[in-house]
């Protein structure tokens, strides 16, 4: 019964904790891992729509803050390697001649205080902490996102294909670096991305599989002459995601329309895009990913760092940031913080093709 009541007055993730300690375990002086606490940042984390990185650069676990990758190029993937076994003889090594990469995990952490007069002022006796975790978890997916960004949607990243819009009489020739831009008249989106996607296929053996669309390059695409006329009796209203994605032939389309506030302490706002609203990226994401397997990037995630940390200890399992509280006898605060642990990577450089100035107009001048 008094399980039930937790679930009722503080939410079902309280349900799956000890009754007799409640819903949050003893606090340690010095600080400790907290389960409930990371629970509801993981639920956050989830239903952020505009947290790009783990949709595009697929997770892999790594046990030290520092280590190695197969780094595959277009000559790699393709290559056979198979060959004549003799009687006695040892079958051909795979992948004796691959490069190798390094990575190296950033340990980084925010603490947010609660002050006595902030308990006082709550509805309920763990409103601060919970507000402290899901301030701390968007802070989190912020960082993650902007290194990510600086890593994967820039045209000097490492990817293999770089094309440039241009608003007329682009260059027709063979793997032409010009097309034409999506929000002039004629344009054809479909036509280029499938046509891309087919060079990337003979080049790799792998077609893109998500597509990251800047937000005015969305904007335009969902009001583009082709996509309109070919959705037009199929579909009330306007070209949603899943419409472009197969008028893409890409398995997910994600828009990268979260924004942030570039300026630095003190100084007057600077509101911006994270990803420029005029980029595309076209990549493939393993669905099984390992270091061992070919994938446009990777994210590596320091999974056991926490086990240095005092109190019940848990591994990051299905989330990005650990959440932990503690209590400062000095000062008097209890205070809430968050960790995360991870890197990001192209670790194949040819099944990634980024795609600069998509569209003339920003869709904030219409």
């Amino acid at each position: 019964m008094l399980k039930i009541g937790h679930a009722l007055l503080m939410g079902a993730l309280h349900a799956a904790y000890d009754d007799t300690t409640g819903p949050l375990p003893p606090q340690y002086r010095s600080g400790q891992n907290d389960r409930y606490l990371t629970d509801l940042a993981v639920d956050d984390i989830e239903a952020d729509q505009d947290f790009m990185a783990p949709q595009v650069f697929p997770r892999v676990d790594v046990q030290r803050d520092r280590g190695s990758y197969t780094v595959w190029d277009r000559g790699s993937l393709l290559k056979p390697e198979f060959r004549d076994h003799a009687y006695g003889d040892r079958p051909n090594i795979a992948h004796v001649k691959q490069d190798e990469g390094d990575y190296k995990v950033f340990h980084r952490s925010l603490e947010r205080v609660i002050t006595p007069n902030d308990r006082a002022n709550a509805r309920n006796p763990l409103q601060p902490e919970e507000d402290a975790a899901l301030y701390l978890a968007g802070q989190a997916r912020l960082d993650l996102d902007l290194r990510f960004i600086d890593k994967a949607l820039r045209v000097d990243a490492g990817w293999g294909f770089h094309y440039q819009g241009v608003d007329s009489n682009p260059n027709q020739a063979a793997d032409t670096p010009e097309f034409l831009q999506f929000d002039q008249p004629g344009a054809t989106p479909g036509r280029l991305v499938r046509g891309r996607s087919q060079r990337m296929k003979l080049m790799t053996g792998r077609r893109p599989n998500v597509a990251v669309l800047g937000a005015d390059v969305y904007a335009a695409m969902v009001f583009n002459e082709d996509i309109v006329d070919r959705v037009k009796y199929v579909q009330e209203g306007v070209a949603d995601r899943n419409l472009i994605a197969r008028y893409l032939d890409v398995d997910r389309v994600l828009v990268a329309d979260g924004a942030y506030n570039k300026a630095l302490e003190g100084l007057g706002d600077d509101f911006q895009y994270r990803v420029d609203p005029k980029a595309m990226l076209l990549t493939y994401a393993a669905p099984r990913p390992s270091r061992t397997q070919p994938s446009g990037g990777y994210m590596f995630v320091w999974s056991n760092l926490y086990e240095q940390f005092e109190g019940d200890q848990e591994r990051i399992a299905d989330t990005l940031a650990l959440l932990r509280r503690g209590y400062d006898d000095r000062s008097g605060v209890r205070w809430v913080q968050a960790h995360t642990a991870a890197t990001f990577n192209v670790v194949a450089p040819d099944l990634g093709m980024i795609f600069s100035d998509v569209v003339e107009q920003s869709a904030a001048d219409w």
